[in-house]
């Protein structure tokens, strides 16, 4: 059984070069802010996603990204489909960990 303080406490990951990224116990970044494009690239590769990030998939995280800057909530997956146009199951094909253990996670963001 994890306690909450063991998953919300930090751990460090380096993805390449030299910044380290803050994560929590579920792999979920810390601080949004922290994220960039070499998180999203390294989080795509540990969870094997086929193929590795392509344009589609640089969409959905966009879309995420921008919809949590602008109001710092993250959309449904609902929301997230109908706004870019794609059925649930090319989302699922896209990122097979799921919605949230998935392209949230690779987008640097996670629901409370």
């Amino acid at each position: 059984d994890l306690s909450l303080a063991f998953l919300e406490k930090a751990h460090p990951i380096h993805a390449g070069g030299e910044k380290v990224y803050r994560t929590n116990a579920l792999g979920f970044l810390v601080d949004p802010a922290e994220w960039d494009e070499n998180f999203a690239a390294h989080k795509a590769w540990e969870m094997k996603v086929p193929g590795g990030l392509g344009e589609r998939h640089w969409q959905i995280i966009r879309y995420l990204r921008t919809r949590y800057i602008q109001d710092g909530n993250v959309p449904t997956v609902y929301e997230t489909c109908e706004a870019n146009q794609i059925e649930l199951d090319e989302l699922e094909r896209l990122f097979p960990d799921g919605y949230h253990r998935g392209v949230v996670k690779i987008a640097g963001l996670h629901v409370r």
